[in-house]
């Protein structure tokens, strides 16, 4: 039954990453995977993404809505406004370091930026000026922004709501106690795989295997695996280079009930699964927002 899973997972790798392992220059904008931003455990639907520019990380200001900031641009002068429920309140101008708190003066060490009429600041301004909570995933490069008093249920992982439970799952970013593998270049297509009516553990996917287990209200990466084009094999974290997709006791919880959820390059997700005939069932859905990806399945699958 491993082995049904195993070749499911090699066919849709081979389908969905057909491009090189290393680009020979610069990645052109349209190659680069755009950033996700996690609010408070939501997914954030967002015209504008942040941006990676000279090392330093821009997240666009207005996509903190959800954090409970009201928000408001002057085109004229070029200033952004944003306002804590606190009364607290940033006047940010475009390209400048000067910034304004409560009308006093601050200046940031580098300039917000102005993408598509929207203002994007420094992620360390934000963290440290309006008092949230940040953190950068390198693994799926998604930025996670957390108000003070936010806290991740646990119970959300065990609700009967299995959709909800994943997406829940996929909210929370993967901590790793090793050293990555790194990313690979270009816009790389998203894939998870979870066992059959669970949330708690998957393995994600975009050329590299990452073995992720949610234990505590954290995910936790348990090791990664590469296989190159050359059939050759890098590990990290408590993997094998030698690792087999159909007998580890990593894949113990996989078998042919396994679902997997991924993404097209065309805006839409699939999930497939083979159902109680061990038939193979595929769904399509259009993605509005990243969690678009986890769809909802018939008969807790």
């Amino acid at each position: 039954m491993k082995k049904s899973i195993s070749g499911l997972i090699l066919a849709l790798s081979l389908g969905l990453f057909n491009y090189s392992h290393a680009s020979a220059g610069p990645l052109s904008e349209e190659n680069v995977r755009p950033i996700e931003v996690v609010a408070n455990g939501e997914f954030i639907k967002m015209d504008v993404h942040p941006l990676m520019n000279n090392n330093r990380l821009f997240v666009p200001i207005r996509a903190l809505a959800s954090l409970g900031l009201s928000y408001s641009f002057n085109p004229t002068t070029r200033v952004a406004t944003v306002q804590n429920k606190d009364g607290d309140y940033l006047k940010i101008s475009a390209n400048s370091k000067t910034a304004y708190k409560n009308g006093k003066i601050i200046q940031m060490d580098t300039p917000a930026q102005n993408s598509n009429g929207r203002i994007l600041v420094p992620i360390r301004f934000v963290s440290e000026t309006l008092g949230y909570n940040v953190q950068f995933e390198s693994i799926r490069k998604f930025v996670f922004v957390n108000s003070k008093d936010y806290s991740f249920d646990s119970k959300l992982l065990y609700q009967d709501d299995l959709q909800a439970a994943r997406k829940a799952a996929i909210a929370l970013p993967i901590n790793t106690d090793f050293k990555t593998l790194g990313t690979l270049d270009g816009y790389r297509l998203h894939q998870y795989t979870f066992p059959a009516g669970r949330a708690d553990t998957y393995f994600f996917n975009d050329g590299i295997y990452t073995f992720v287990q949610v234990k505590d209200g954290k995910a936790i990466a348990i090791g990664q695996l590469y296989r190159t084009e050359r059939k050759t094999s890098l590990a990290a974290g408590d993997v094998s280079p030698e690792m087999s997709l159909d007998t580890d006791p990593i894949m113990e919880a996989y078998d042919h009930r396994s679902v997997i959820f991924f993404e097209n390059n065309d805006g839409t997700a699939t999930t497939g699964y083979h159902d109680d005939k061990n038939e193979r069932v595929n769904i399509n859905t259009k993605m509005n927002i990243y969690s678009d990806i986890i769809q909802k399945l018939p008969n807790h699958r």
